[in-house]
């Protein structure tokens, strides 16, 4: 049942589908018109937005230590303020200077309004709902962003050129997402020594040595599977024309990978309350590496090529929860949104290569292997999440300790 309290994640879902979809999946329509326009290549230009995704992910503690001491409301309001106007300076670029400003900015500002700050919002709002259900809410709707923007956005340019694209969509950013942030996100706030209304999972955390552990190799984890997103996304159509399928049939199979994400945070929303986000985590990464057996093994055909692509897309849809989820399990709420930046300022940090690493891969020795690659680097984000301590388990272990009878105080 809906109530008022699923009320600020919806409406920050609405805001994660114009966010997404003006300041990534944009790109992969307007850059390529740009390029020429500018006398670039088209390697030049994706490479000036690696710079400035990198650059996001340098912001992205910052914006999460905002929140942590201010709220999300005015972070994320600014911080739609600023995107807003960055994507409009996109059309006043006659160079490839200032398209590299433009794009710094645009994503800068971006980890102002995207799901880590959004995640790290909803958390400190004081609901009747956990804040997993809020997070998986929110990416249930972030989830079709590129299903509505990539055909939203080609329209646009057909009809009136990059130019007054980045204009159209900037002025939707401004109108719609700065009135969300600051409406949807004004209720009150869990103060540090309050007890939240919401029902929240008795969770123990990790603690000393084993929570330095925890961060290391789910940091790690998260870096190996989220190096396959950004490959995907960049030759996805390539490789599965190097397969043997037409550009067009690529096309319509990674078209199933958005909304198959949305079906699997549906799935995830369901049956959060009966999941840890360990185990959600894990459900993504199997899902994921399911994919791509599906795809190296029967990718050749259609069928095979459809099932890769829905089994890649649901795992990767629940990821995207995980991430936000398995963070606040293992280590608490106290500073939940600087943690969540300094992860995110790693895997983007890290993260932004890909697409080159991989497009050397498909140069060299085809789609096939670029594709087993990104396989072995999911079977490594498995490898590393085993090593992620349970602080359940521990604590299991530490409660059963402390409750067996020490026999040397035995009557008999």
């Amino acid at each position: 049942m809906i109530t008022r309290d699923h009320w600020p994640a919806m409406a920050l879902g609405i805001s994660q589908i114009i966010g997404y979809g003006t300041l990534m999946y944009a790109y992969a329509i307007l850059l390529p018109h740009m390029a020429e326009d500018l006398g670039l290549t088209l390697s030049g230009v994706f490479g000036i937005l690696s710079l400035g995704l990198f650059f996001g992910g340098m912001m992205s503690p910052l914006a999460g230590r905002l929140v942590d001491r201010y709220g999300g409301r005015w972070v994320m309001t600014l911080g739609s303020i600023v995107a807003a106007g960055a994507v409009m300076a996109m059309s006043r670029v006659d160079n490839t200077t200032g398209l590299f400003f433009a794009i710094l900015l645009a994503e800068g500002a971006g980890m102002f309004v995207l799901y880590n700050v959004a995640f790290a919002s909803v958390a400190r709002l004081d609901l009747a709902i956990p804040p997993q259900t809020s997070i998986s809410i929110i990416t249930l709707f972030g989830g079709v962003a590129s299903t509505i923007f990539w055909p939203v956005t080609l329209a646009l340019y057909n009809a009136m050129g990059w130019q007054d694209t980045w204009i159209v969509l900037g002025l939707l950013m401004l109108l719609t997402c700065t009135p969300i942030h600051f409406f949807a996100l004004r209720g009150m706030e869990v103060l540090p020594d309050s007890p939240p209304k919401s029902p929240r999972p008795n969770w123990p955390e990790l603690t000393g040595r084993l929570r330095r552990q925890g961060m290391l190799w789910m940091v790690i984890s998260f870096v190996f599977s989220g190096y396959v997103m950004g490959a995907v996304m960049a030759l996805w159509v390539t490789n599965v024309q190097d397969l043997g399928h037409s550009a067009a049939l690529a096309a319509i199979a990674g078209a199933v990978i958005g909304p198959f994400k949305t079906v699997g945070r549906f799935f995830e929303m369901v049956v959060s309350r009966n999941l840890y986000p360990r185990v959600t985590y894990a459900l993504s990464l199997a899902l994921m590496t399911s994919g791509f057996a599906v795809l190296l093994v029967t990718g050749f055909t259609l069928p095979g090529l459809m099932l890769a692509a829905a089994l890649y897309g649901m795992g990767d849809g629940i990821k995207t929860i995980a991430r936000g989820t398995l963070p606040l399990a293992l280590f608490g709420a106290k500073g939940y949104g600087t943690r969540l930046g300094w992860i995110s300022f790693v895997q983007m940090g890290i993260n932004a290569s890909a697409p080159f690493v991989f497009a050397w891969i498909t140069q060299a020795f085809g789609g096939w292997w670029s594709f087993a690659i990104m396989a072995l680097c999911l079977v490594c984000g498995v490898a590393t999440y085993l090593l992620i301590p349970d602080p359940r388990q521990l604590a299991t272990g530490t409660h059963s300790q402390q409750d067996a009878p020490d026999p040397s105080k035995d009557p008999a």
